[in-house]
């Protein structure tokens, strides 16, 4: 009788040790992705002559030879440098004309107020109009003037520390007549030496520029 395909011979039975790692034989170990390879970067052309000089040489080109581009190029470079190397512009003196109507006029009662371009001494005057372009210079962005604290001496000390300017003409003497005053001689904050004298050539050129001022404001001209 033939043996029944659906039986299975019997045998020793076959252990399985689910807990134990796999070995080494068998363990798949993932590998990491190779890099990509990175990019060659393409050559760069040398950088070519400035403009107005001759390749391999820094001798500018004579204006004959240069291109239209060249010479506006030249040109520009030539005001740049004259703009560059320029003193710094006279100041113009702006005066109140005869006839303007009602001025403003302060004296400075302390030295170091700095405003209009230049700084201001004790004992100099200015006067402006409310409608001249002076004036315009002494107004912030929100069209405020610091000429209007001259009424208020309490904001000018908050906001300058001391009351730096009052309403009218300098009540002392004049700077001819201060000069004559004995200068008392300052020490050096360090070391030894001291401070002099101005000379009587300083005080005179002093006298004689404040003199042509007289109560004008300083504008810097506009280019």
């Amino acid at each position: 009788m033939p043996a029944n395909p659906t039986q299975r011979r019997a045998g020793p039975p076959t252990v399985v040790d689910v807990l134990s790692p796999p070995t080494a034989s068998t363990a798949t170990v993932p590998q990491p992705p190779e890099p990509a390879p990175l990019p060659v970067p393409e050559p760069q052309p040398e950088p070519g002559p400035l403009p107005g000089t001759s390749a391999g040489s820094a001798r500018p080109v004579p204006e004959s030879q240069l291109t239209p581009e060249q010479q506006r190029i030249r040109d520009l470079e030539d005001q740049l440098a004259k703009e560059r190397g320029r003193k710094d512009p006279d100041v113009e003196l702006e005066t109140v004309p005869p006839g303007a109507g009602e001025t403003i006029l302060i004296h400075f009662l302390e030295d170091g107020f700095t405003a209009l371009g230049q700084v201001w001494y004790r004992g100099q005057e200015l006067e402006v109009a409310p409608d001249s372009g002076a004036y315009a210079d002494t107004c912030d962005r929100h069209g405020r003037s610091w000429l209007d604290l001259r009424h208020d001496e309490f904001a000018q000390a908050e906001r300058f520390g001391k009351v730096m300017f009052r309403v009218g003409p300098w009540p002392g003497k004049a700077l001819a007549d201060a000069a004559k005053v004995p200068f008392e001689a300052l020490r050096a904050l360090r070391g030894e030496g001291g401070v002099g004298a101005p000379s009587e050539d300083a005080l005179a050129a002093a006298a004689k520029a404040e003199a042509k001022r007289g109560r004008a404001a300083p504008r810097l001209p506009m280019r």
